[in-house]
């Protein structure tokens, strides 16, 4: 008698002897939240979906950017500007109709973690920033289930399991959230395409493994790879108990969508003109105290995390241009003052001052 679709579908990993009928059925009946439906995020769900975890949840808010492309390789061109999230779902749901797909497009929060993540058996976190690491890391604490959270930034990545059978949890890798405003991100810092793929890949492979209960689990071991020499080192993480007794959730988040962001967008051939209007104050970030100049126009340049003070200084009722040499720093001040603030009288010039430069506007 031929197989059943379904076991012809699995049939590959089936015959593992770590598997077996008895681990397929432990796959279909799994329910795995994946957090962010980026870069990591698509590699993660682009295995799991097709190895038939039985629910799997999709969490973003965010909106594919064509500069996603390179690396985000769940979506093509006809997915830029839908909400990742219903991309990742269309594109998923093709690919294995018996996967019980879950969307969530909403931001992870302090009201809706605990309620969202109760109802899974793990956590797989594909974000990219702190803040959403840590309180997927406490909500996990909290409900007493395992997350696996990834990386990765340049050429190198890591990853390891967290709160897995009393083991460490993030917290006891990192205590608290780095500051963001100092930090460098994909976004000015780049990342090379393959390297979250390698990364995602892993973070689905310690999943499959929780959930059949097979193999040495990376609990306690972060597992960091560096692309430009094709290594491999652990690093182990010593467990602290306290952090194994969270009992509340703390809000650090204030990553913005990029559909927000663009709303506070400006082009830099309107840059100069806006300035004309006495109703602008320019805020100029660089690593080095430097004065930038613009027309008749200059300004000292600060290093972002004077932000918070500077923008205490600005007079009521100004509207504030965010500016930087490379065009990331003011996107990263944007985000900030728009979450972290709730300061929504702020712009930040598209590509920075090398776009103004090739207008012809800046020496």
């Amino acid at each position: 008698m031929a197989d059943s679709p379904h076991i012809s579908r699995y049939h590959r990993q089936m015959i593992l002897p770590q598997l077996g009928k008895e681990g397929q059925e432990k796959i279909g009946n799994a329910r795995v939240l994946v957090v962010g439906a980026g870069a990591l995020g698509a590699a993660v769900l682009m295995y799991l979906v097709p190895a038939g975890i039985g629910c799997v949840g999709i969490l973003d808010n965010d909106e594919l950017e064509l500069s996603n492309l390179h690396r985000q390789v769940l979506y093509g061109m006809d997915d830029v500007g839908k909400p990742k999230v219903l991309a990742a779902f269309e594109r998923l749901a093709r690919m294995n109709k018996e996967v019980d797909l879950r969307k969530h497009f909403l931001r992870l929060n302090v009201d809706n973690a605990l309620e969202i993540i109760e109802n899974y058996d793990l956590v797989v976190e594909c974000s990219d920033n702190f803040p959403t690491k840590f309180l997927v890391n406490d909500a996990c604490v909290m409900l007493g289930k395992p997350c696996i959270i990834g990386a990765a930034l340049g050429f190198s990545g890591q990853l390891s399991v967290y709160n897995y059978q009393g083991g460490p949890t993030y917290r006891c890798l990192l205590p608290e959230p780095p500051d963001p405003l100092t930090l460098p991100t994909c976004a000015n810092a780049g990342v090379m395409g393959m390297v979250p793929g390698i990364i995602g890949n892993l973070q689905a492979l310690e999943a499959i493994k929780i959930i059949i209960q097979t193999g040495d689990v990376l609990s306690g071991r972060l597992l960091h790879f560096e692309g430009l020499d094709a290594s491999f080192i652990e690093v182990p993480i010593e467990k602290n108990e306290k952090n194994l007794t969270i009992s509340h959730l703390t809000q650090y988040e204030y990553s913005c969508p990029d559909h927000i962001l663009r709303q506070h967008t400006v082009e830099p051939g309107g840059f100069l003109q806006l300035l004309e209007n006495e109703s602008w104050e320019v805020l100029a970030f660089s690593d080095d105290q430097e004065v930038l100049q613009a027309g008749e126009h200059t300004w000292e340049t600060m290093p972002l995390y004077k932000l918070p003070d500077a923008i205490k200084a600005v007079p009521p009722g100004k509207k504030v241009m965010l500016v930087c040499e490379n065009g990331f720093k003011n996107f990263d001040a944007l985000k900030y003052l728009i979450v972290k603030e709730n300061y929504f009288n702020a712009w930040a010039l598209k590509d920075g001052l090398a776009a103004l430069r090739i207008l012809g506007l800046v020496d």
